[in-house]
Order: C-alpha cells, then structure tokens, then sequence
C-alpha cells in the first residue's frame, strides 16, 4: 500500500519555528488526496516541496541542493505517514541522530505515541520503511522559473534514443524530476514504454495456456488489456490541444528500432495537416504538455503503484481559459498519486476543498502559521482572493477613487437642491457604475 502523508511537524526550518500540517481530512481523519498552499512571496510553500522531495526525505536527487547549509543545528522535521506505526523524523541538533542520506533517507525511526527519535539500525521495521521509501514513486516538479529553457534544444523532438530506453528498463527509478529541462527523460520513459508492451506480448504468446490458439487471438486479447501508450497520450493530450487548434497524431508515429533511432511523434496543425515543431508551440503549452506527459508515462509504467506528486506553480505561463480544468488534468495523470500543490493562482486555488487549502501567513511572535481555506470548491475565484488569499480589495488605486467618489455621490446627489448639479452628478454616478460594475449595496474591503 503506497505511504499517504498525514502531518509534517517543522521547527527551527528558516521561517518555520514552530508549526504542524494537518493534512487529514477532519471528517474521514484519512490523508487528503490532494493539498493546495497558497499564501504570500517568502511564507515557504516552496520550501515544504522542497524539503517533502529532498533525496533525505522522500528521495528525489537535486530537489533541494546544500541541505545541510539551509537548515539551523537544532532544526527538526517529522513526517506521520498513513498505516503505519512511526513516524520519519530528522534532526539538526549534533546531539541527536544525523541528518539522514540518499542511501538511508531516515535518520530516526520515531515512536508515533511518544515521538522519541530511535537511530537507524537493521531491525526489520528500519529495513522495511526505507524499502517502502525508495519504492514510493516521488515526483517533484519545480517552476519553471528554476529550469534551464530548453527551445534551443528542441529543434525537432526531444533527446532521446532506443539504447537509452533499454538502460532505463534495466533499471527503472522512482524518483523523478518533471520540467522543461527534463522533456528528454519524458521521451526516453515513452519509448521505454512502448517497448516493454512489446516485450510483455512476446512473453505473453509464450505461454502455455496461448500456444494453442491463434496469434491474432492472443494478440487482440493482450492488446485490449495494455493499452498502447501513445494512443493514451494522444487521447489525454487532445483537450488540452484543442484549444490551440492541435492535435498529437499518433497514428503517424515513427517507433525506433535500431538502437540510436528516436520516437519520432508529432503534434499537427489540425487545421493544415501539418506538423508544428515542439520548438514552435508557446512556452506556455510546451510546458503543460511536456509536464503533464511526464506524469501520465511515470504512472503508466508504475502502473500498480501511487506516489505522491509535488507541483509547485503549475499556472506558470498558461493563459486563465487552460487554469480552469488544471487540477483535473493533474489527477487524469496520476490518479492514485497524493498531489501537493503550491499556487500563487485563485484560479488553481478554487478547485480545491476548503479543507485542502493551507493557507501560510507570516506572524512576527511565531513565523509562519497556517490555517484552512473557507470558500466552497469551485467558488468565484475572486472570492478566494478575498477571503482565502485576504487580498484587502481587487481594486487598483484608481478603482478605489471611484469607488469613494460613487459613494460619495450617492450620498450628496439626495441633498443637492440645484437640478443642474443633481443632474450632472447623477449622470457622473450611473457613469462610474457602469464602468466598474460597481453595486450601491457592497461595500469594498479597505
């Protein structure tokens, strides 16, 4: 059964001196399958993903690089997992157990009742939890902001060929990084997948109980049952490519066979037929596709597995239309996955429960603090600016003057006694309301 995070303790961790994440839903007490932090630039959403993926915790290489160096000497992190009996625990202070490492990922085995720090050692629990670890498929995807752009170094498809498909076989990981810098290990898992469904169908001809029925019958049989990825991929792409006039046509895909060829599949200009360089499409696009491909092929491989996923900014560069639906396409990719985003967006935001929403605020006495979300799931994004965010008003310096002065007008328009002036200002009033959709009976947050 795949580790599901229920709570996360932080002390003495830059800005976090003294806080827990609840992340059960307070009805069922089971994790939440999907999390949402939101709150200020400098309140450490990214931190949390980032301290979540670190190849200490959760094992994902370069998430967060220099551990050591970012974390105080009496620092200390505990993390309570879902069917189990202890809890992961790291410790800063020298006196306690060391900071764990990628070969061990836990420096303690904590008492869940008692929350003593036990040292690692080789009794069969340690053994056992750092197995459920490495198993766990982990994926951390950074913003785009931290990755190198990669257009220059798509000029046709992304980097890839059967030899490096075949190496990744021989030793498939768990721990994956997802971003615009690593499209080539997008490509490289697809051809992967394409030819362990080829391998599998050969083994599965070879089976007893097969030997006596045709091929077409066992092949149509197996075929049904493992579908071809790039199918999927095209079928999971298409909404997203509709909206650009785009299609993924996988039916004209070119598969590799010797061992320096490359997948060759394209995305096509729907209405020209034509094909339209991965370097071409928008950085905004690319970057959705490429991303949300990765994730599908990860948990496609791992098919029996879940995972937790760790997205941080996914509204980077996409226009509000694709915001929308973003969160449902997250989950069509990693179904099973425990998802944790982090999102400066209202839009994103509002997709979520209110009891998935974290929200992180700055308090001088105590550091960050965090509270839950109030807004319905789906409600007006702008009332989760409001009430969720706390943004004060959605209106600019100028929108505030009009706002005072259609108040203003309200007022003085009943006592003006010169019908010239009261028609003027009245003209003046129905103006402002009608430019800004100001409503006499609302009052604005100031």
């Amino acid at each position: 059964m795949s580790l599901r995070i229920r709570t996360l303790k932080l002390k003495g961790i830059r800005q976090f001196q003294n806080v827990t994440f609840d992340f059960t839903d307070p009805v069922t007490g089971k994790p939440l399958d999907r999390i949402c932090l939101i709150g200020g630039n400098g309140t450490g959403k990214s931190t949390i993903l980032r301290l979540l993926a670190s190849d200490k915790i959760l094992g994902v290489p370069s998430a967060m690089p220099r551990w050591s160096a970012k974390l105080g000497a009496n620092a200390s992190m505990s993390i309570d997992f879902e069917n189990s009996g202890s809890k992961a625990c790291l410790y800063g202070n020298p006196n306690q157990p060391k900071w764990g490492s990628r070969e061990n990922p836990l420096a303690a085995i904590g008492d869940k009742e008692l929350e003593q720090p036990i040292p690692l050692g080789n009794s069969e629990e340690q053994k056992e939890w750092i197995t459920r670890l490495r198993e766990l498929v982990t994926v951390y995807c950074p913003p785009d902001s931290e990755l190198a752009p990669t257009s220059s170094s798509i000029t046709d498809l992304p980097s890839a060929n059967l030899n490096k498909a075949l190496a990744f076989l021989k030793a498939p990981p768990t721990k994956f990084m997802v971003g615009q810098d690593k499209v080539a290990d997008f490509w490289k898992l697809l051809i992967a997948l394409i030819k362990d469904r080829e391998a599998r169908l050969i083994a599965y001809n070879r089976r007893p109980e097969n030997q006596h029925r045709t091929i077409s019958e066992v092949e149509t049989e197996f075929l049904a049952q493992n579908p071809d990825i790039l199918k999927e991929l095209a079928a999971f792409w298409d909404p997203i490519l509709i909206k650009a006039g785009l299609r993924f046509d996988y039916e004209k895909a070119s598969q590799p066979v010797q061992l320096t060829d490359n997948l060759k599949a394209y995305i096509y200009l729907a209405a020209e037929n034509a094909v339209l360089p991965y370097a071409e499409l928008s950085t905004g696009i690319r970057g959705f596709l490429f991303r949300l491909g990765h994730l599908l092929t990860i948990f496609r491989f791992h098919r029996e597995k879940g995972g937790v996923v760790l997205i941080d900014e996914p509204e980077n560069s996409l226009y509000p239309d694709f915001l929308f639906d973003l969160l449902a396409h997250y989950q069509r990719a990693a179904p099973c996955a425990q998802m944790f985003f982090a999102t400066h967006s209202p839009i994103v935001a509002a997709q979520f429960k209110p009891e998935e929403r974290f929200i992180l605020e700055f308090d001088p006495d105590r550091g960050v603090v965090v509270r839950r979300g109030v807004t319905p799931e789906g409600d007006d994004p702008n009332d989760v600016l409001l009430k969720d965010f706390a943004v004060r008003t959605l209106y600019g310096e100028k929108g505030l003057a009009s706002w005072n002065r259609f108040r203003e007008l309200s007022r003085i328009i009943e006592t003006e006694s010169d019908p010239k002036k009261r028609k003027e200002m009245l003209k003046e009033y129905l103006e402002l309301g009608r430019t800004y959709n100001f409503d006499p009976h609302n009052e604005l947050s100031a």
